[in-house]
């Protein structure tokens, strides 16, 4: 993350469309209670919610990309021309973004004819003089890597998962072997599908990569080229004749392809980093509003932690004088009006009622959910089934549930056995010992030593290659240590988290206590947690 001396600044740019569009392909298909789609912006408030707490920002700006085509596309008609059209989820969540970032007061910089990124390199131009004022661009889009310059303007983008990178001038170079604008140059060599941008077709990427770590940019390419010949070039770089033949053939569309792949830095617009920190903007009250009303309940537990908010006490149980089973009451009434709401607390229902009924008043807002579930029609389920059920679940929970500690202790003792003699034969058949519970040692083995090739192989979000049981699953047929290692871990898993765990959650009363919630899942079902009972396999 960016150092920071007593004077030194954090601007953060988002890249909201970039942001957007991954948020939306990697998260599953939220909506809020009222129906509206949500994934992408949850995943946009979860990476702002990230970077302030990584980054700890002075300065928040957004960058958009607007509808209309712009200047790339008057050169050429066929940019970005392969993408298929945005789906109507993402428009509308696009769209709707800009609610976001109007309540936390991050402002927003677009305009006709440019793209997002061309905004971000513009601010990036306007503020390189700032002396003590670092850059951040958090993005997933590799365009943005020509920006980074030494650690003042670094790149923050997220891989697959949670995990995040930062990116300066350093890690480009280890990334590529060569620093951040010669990227441009990689682009008009190789191109870039997502983009339409053609390069020269033909060349790929280790081609494209070698020439460019061996000469430097296009230009110095081709000088050596006209210099030394096709020969010369293909044996200092280690690339195929024929790939720099490709080259040499195609100049001007490679330095047409590095022109589409050049973010502008001249945009017709005007940055002014703002006068107060970013967290002096925020409308507290509006932000907790939105979250309610898009359903996102943790996250507004994280904001208020981000902006250092001091404790409410009207969302406070503690002192409220509110029983646990007036809020248990309320919980099952609030569940029954939005089934998704479950598990809520004194602070979820407090944060309901202000949000949906104006009141902060906790028996108000039950005496108003009760009105709600009425009008929907629901309150008899709440008077003739959970209302009673209330005490039945108090009295199972308080019961316990006997556990046969003799029987799991001589099951231990024979699955243990069990374990040891599956360890030494995967051993023998890897033909080494390794740690079988090392996914990186599990794959050097599989892949590496026993060279095994599962069709269409998937890796880990970090990069490794993928040892999970779906992928272990295509290759039993392969090698016999594929059902050693399925069965092992199948053991493992039962003696780790049931035979040897639960003797030990017994209580002093010789019983196993489980506690069962009655709003605990948006089916209508009940849960089961420490520990969760409902998920002991059968066999």
């Amino acid at each position: 993350m960016p150092k920071k001396t007593n004077n030194t600044k954090t601007l953060v740019l988002l890249d909201a469309h970039a942001i957007l569009h991954r948020a939306y392909h990697a998260l599953p298909d939220f909506s809020s209670p009222s129906g509206e789609p949500t994934g992408a912006l949850y995943g946009v408030i979860a990476m702002l919610l990230r970077i302030v707490e990584d980054i700890k920002p002075d300065y928040i700006a957004a960058c958009y990309d607007l509808p209309e085509p712009t200047y790339r596309h008057e050169v050429f008609k066929e940019y970005k021309a392969g993408r298929k059209e945005t789906d109507s989820d993402l428009v509308k969540q696009i769209i709707r973004s800009r609610d976001i970032f109007k309540v936390f007061g991050i402002p927003i910089y677009e305009h006709s004819g440019f793209e997002a990124d061309d905004m971000l390199g513009t601010i990036v131009e306007q503020m390189k003089d700032e002396k003590d004022l670092n850059i951040v661009i958090a993005s997933g889009d590799m365009d943005t890597f020509q920006l980074v310059n030494k650690k003042k303007v670094q790149v923050y983008t997220q891989r697959k998962g949670s995990e995040v990178v930062m990116f300066d001038e350093a890690a480009i170079k280890e990334k590529f072997g060569f620093g951040p604008l010669l990227t441009i140059d990689y682009k008009g060599i190789r191109g870039d599908t997502s983009d339409n941008i053609p390069g020269v077709k033909g060349v790929g990427e280790t081609s494209a990569l070698k020439l460019i770590q061996t000469f430097g940019g296009l230009e110095k390419i081709y000088k050596a080229i006209e210099k030394d010949g096709i020969e010369k070039v293909a044996e200092k770089s280690g690339v195929q004749k024929r790939f720099v033949t490709l080259v040499a053939d195609n100049k001007e569309e490679a330095e047409f392809s590095k022109m589409l792949a050049t973010i502008r830095r001249d945009a017709p617009i005007t940055f002014e980093l703002a006068s107060t920190h970013w967290k002096d903007t925020v409308d507290v009250d509006a932000t907790l509003n939105l979250f309610s009303e898009l359903g996102f309940r943790t996250l507004a537990s994280r904001m208020k932690v981000c902006l250092e908010l001091p404790d409410d006490k009207n969302i406070d149980q503690a002192g409220s004088g509110v029983s646990d089973e007036e809020v248990e009451k309320a919980a099952i009434l609030l569940w029954l009006l939005e089934s998704d709401r479950t598990s809520a607390a004194y602070d979820d229902i407090v944060d309901y009622g202000r949000s949906y009924f104006n009141l902060t008043d906790f028996n108000e807002i039950t005496a108003r959910l009760e009105e709600e579930t009425k009008k929907l029609g629901v309150y008899d389920v709440y008077e003739k089934i959970e209302k009673p059920l209330m005490p039945v679940l108090r009295e199972v929970n308080a019961t316990g549930v006997l556990l046969d500690k003799a029987y799991l202790k001589k099951l231990s003792t024979k699955l243990h056995k069990e374990l040891s003699k599956l360890e030494t034969s995967i051993w023998k058949e890897a033909g080494s010992e390794f740690n079988i519970n090392s996914p990186k040692q599990m794959g050097e083995v599989l892949y590496d030593n026993l060279e095994l090739k599962p069709k269409n192989a998937k890796k880990t979000a970090s990069g490794q290659r993928s040892t999970r049981e779906s992928e272990l699953e295509k290759m039993k047929d392969d090698h016999p240590i594929i059902p050693m290692i399925l069965r092992y871990r199948e053991l493992q898993k039962l003696l780790s988290t049931y035979i040897d765990n639960l003797p030990e959650m017994v209580g002093k009363d010789g019983r196993l206590h489980t506690t069962f919630i009655q709003t605990g899942a948006a089916t209508g079902r009940m849960a089961s947690k420490d520990p969760n009972l409902q998920n002991i396999p059968i066999r």
